[in-house]
């Protein structure tokens, strides 16, 4: 017999056994290793923000997941979201479709929850999307050297904050950002963890004229080189701030580090960033025709899914979907094949769940609905690709115009 159940700290150990079972190559399999990775599983255990699941068969172990209750920036407006981490299975008991078992726990129990937005980090993409997950937007990698950076000249306050201090400050200000960034996650106790616990993080944190903070960068400094301890790289695991001013203070800072620094390594969902910088060409010195040169690599990330169309756009009721009057219904078919309609109609950008007649019919899955419904690609785009049909093409325009958004969704959240 199988049972999914909440996990307790009398399940650490067993738990922690699971974990290197599962994932063997993710782990410091040392003593201190095998601590460290303890005391996480303790905080995510006992996190009043999650929860921690585990499978048993027959009061065994076998796998476990942990389901998190995010707070999500969705349009403007703090909303209740979830998240799937932590999946995992035994290598004795793969492709028993556990893991299949455990993504189904969690849906039914957020949507009883009426939380209709759903996201994890895919380990195998393809699986999630069989499963109704849709695409995020990309993050970009790039590693560009120091020198490249623009330097800056006029007055700065920059300090650097050790892991001990009080980060409360430093919390406060990422939670300002969440509030005016549409898909950001405010932190989670995995990063105050992290934060607080990590010494190979580097902290540099910037005030403006006031004394008040206006960004931060979090980084760790890397060897570039096996057998050359002199060639070090800089990853910036984090970066905040709250206008360019204070991006440009930080890429200064980067710039006076070309001495020591040979490569600076960074992650974003900034599509714009490499105009930043003069060459953003990154070390891989790849071509292809024509005239085309490397700048960065993309990197699949965020998934999400709509567990409840009508719940999805009812919780979303706030957002203006560009002044559009159009009466649309929604035909989605779920990874089950299951179709479902939904119509909404948009009044003066304005939606209304109780309308009976509508203007098109667009057809599409879910996959793509959750993207589009984030706002991770067009209506336009998707259309173009096939994977949304309308009866009415003339109203494609203004069905794309109903979901464009200035700003894709942002989360640097690891979960």
């Amino acid at each position: 017999m199988r049972e999914i159940k909440k996990l307790t700290l009398d399940n650490l150990e067993d738990y922690v056994d699971l974990a290197y079972n599962a994932y063997p190559s993710f782990k410091d399999n040392s003593k201190e290793g095998r601590k460290s990775f303890s005391q996480l599983a303790t905080l995510r255990i006992t996190d009043p923000d999650s929860h921690f699941m585990g499978m048993f068969e027959d009061d065994k172990l076998i796998a476990a997941m942990r389901m998190i209750n995010f707070k999500m920036n969705f349009f403007g407006k703090i909303i209740p979201a979830s998240g799937l981490a932590s999946v995992a299975v035994h290598l004795m008991h793969k492709k028993e479709k556990i893991a299949k078992t455990l993504v189904e726990y969690y849906e039914e129990h957020y949507l009883k929850q009426e939380i209709p937005i759903a996201s994890l980090l895919p380990f195998t993409p393809e699986f999630y999307k069989k499963m109704g997950y849709g695409l995020g937007i990309k993050m970009n990698q790039y590693r560009i050297p120091a020198k490249r950076f623009p330097a800056y000249y006029d007055k700065v306050d920059l300090r650097f904050l050790k892991a001990s201090d009080d980060m409360s400050a430093l919390l406060d200000f990422h939670q300002s950002i969440v509030n005016k960034t549409h898909g950001m996650y405010a932190k989670i106790i995995d990063e105050r963890f992290d934060l607080a616990e990590n010494l190979d993080n580097r902290i540099i944190v910037s005030y403006d004229e006031n004394k008040a903070i206006d960004g931060y960068m979090i980084f760790e400094f890397i060897n570039g080189k096996d057998d050359n301890y002199t060639i070090n790289n800089m990853h910036i695991r984090e970066l905040q701030y709250s206008n360019s001013q204070s991006l440009d203070k930080f890429l200064g800072f980067i710039k006076k580090q070309e001495d020591q620094v040979n490569l600076v390594i960074y992650e974003s969902q900034d599509e714009y960033f490499a105009h930043k910088i003069d060459n953003p060409l990154n070390d891989s010195l790849n071509y292809v025709d024509y005239g085309n040169l490397e700048t960065n690599t993309q990197l699949i990330g965020i998934m999400y899914k709509i567990l409840d169309v009508r719940m999805a756009f009812k919780q979303a009721a706030h957002r203006n979907y560009n002044n559009v009057n159009l009466a649309v219904c929604f035909e989605i078919k779920d990874e089950k094949n299951l179709e479902t309609q939904t119509i909404v109609a948009f009044k003066g950008g304005q939606i209304d769940l109780d309308s009976k007649e509508y203007d098109v019919l667009v057809k599409m899955s879910i996959v793509d609905f959750s993207s589009l419904f984030v706002g991770c690609i067009s209506a336009i785009g998707l259309y173009k690709l096939g994977l949304l049909k309308l009866d009415k093409p003339e109203c494609l325009e203004q069905l794309d115009l109903a979901f464009y958004c200035q700003h894709r969704p942002i989360c640097n959240t690891d979960f």
